[in-house]
């Protein structure tokens, strides 16, 4: 690359050469600048110009090419810590839904979190160390609610008392929606079919479930806010259980984007009623951003550890974390809020 600092030497040398040649002239009195004169002069003043010009060019490069080298190295490692960010966040919604599931009190939950979380943050940082990162991660706090599910596989979906048309929870906010359902249980048709009703207030949105055993399929139809009816199916045969995952919007693992209204369409809290409950066997899961002494209803919920469905149990709703990812000069320091699967 060219001698920036010779280039303004340059420029400074011509510059004066004009200025002591323009004194010259002064010196000798009043004397008319000749043709020629003039033409040196503005001769002169044109390479001045031109070479100052090639010396801002140079530089402005330089400080191009600087800036540019310095944001690819920021940028790859920015890419580290948003990668290891999502990995946190991930590896959270699975520590606290496994968590959930295992059971216990709410102290109990969070012990039990801290110390599988932590487990996973060490083997995290071991493995972003091969790469020269650092990282850590914790839980800063969490929120207590509830998990509401059934295990019995062979029970139909109705409350305690056998009830077919039943509010879950009232008010609340809602995730991580999942159902495993007995395709041989299912209604042949919508208007009696198993429905999950999710209504903030405002808006309502449904969710049949059904089957047709000619075309050997299950379908899905949802009824949007505003009364719009979409569906989506799968191909299921006799004896096979069906996957609805309301929260990722998937019918047995396929893309069912009818069910993103559930998303779209409310705001928490929600209500989240079943109808025609009688017509779905199989077993399902959600949770609820109150407390188990809010939500538990002896009508309708078998207490934990009774073996029976369905039951309302403590859980953690959601879970805020911290993670530190370092790497080079790149140092990233947040917080995290972890609600898997939250849809209102």
């Amino acid at each position: 690359m060219a001698d920036v600092t010779d280039a303004f030497d340059r420029a400074s040398d011509a510059v004066g050469e004009a200025r002591e040649s323009g004194e010259v002239r002064e010196s000798l009195g009043a004397r008319a600048l000749g043709g020629d004169d003039r033409g040196q002069l503005m001769l002169v003043a044109a390479l001045a110009i031109a070479v100052l010009l090639v010396g801002l060019a140079l530089t402005l490069n330089t400080a191009i090419y600087t800036e540019n080298l310095a944001t690819r190295t920021t940028d790859t490692n920015l890419d580290g810590a948003v990668t290891h960010g999502g990995a946190v966040e991930a590896g959270a919604g699975a520590v606290l839904d496994e968590t959930n599931r295992e059971g216990g009190t709410y102290g109990e939950l969070a012990d039990e979190f801290d110390e599988t979380f932590g487990n996973w943050s060490d083997a995290a940082a071991t493995l972003a160390a091969v790469r020269g990162a650092a990282t850590d991660a914790e839980r800063v706090s969490h929120v207590r609610g509830t998990r509401i599910s059934q295990t019995d596989a062979a029970r139909n979906f109705t409350d305690r008392n056998e009830t077919a048309d039943w509010t879950l929870a009232s008010d609340v906010g809602v995730r991580g929606v999942r159902f495993n359902v007995s395709r041989d249980s299912l209604a042949t048709s919508s208007g009696s079919a198993f429905e999950l009703v999710v209504d903030d207030g405002s808006d309502v949105v449904e969710a049949e479930l059904y089957q047709n055993t000619t075309q050997g399929r299950v379908f899905v139809t949802v009824v949007d806010a505003g009364g719009t009816r979409t569906t989506c199916s799968v191909a299921a045969d006799a004896g096979d259980y069906v996957t609805v995952d309301v929260a990722d919007g998937r019918l047995n693992g396929t893309a069912c984007d009818p069910l993103d209204a559930v998303h779209t369409d409310l705001d928490a809290p929600v209500t989240v009623s079943y109808r025609n409950a009688a017509a779905a066997e199989g077993s399902y899961e959600l949770y609820v951003d109150e407390t188990n002494a809010t939500v538990f209803d002896a009508t309708k919920y078998e207490p934990a550890g009774s073996g029976s469905s369905p039951v309302a149990q403590e859980a953690l709703y959601a879970v805020t974390v911290s993670y530190v990812y370092e790497s080079g000069e790149t140092y990233v320091s947040r917080e995290v809020r972890v609600a898997p699967g939250e849809i209102a």
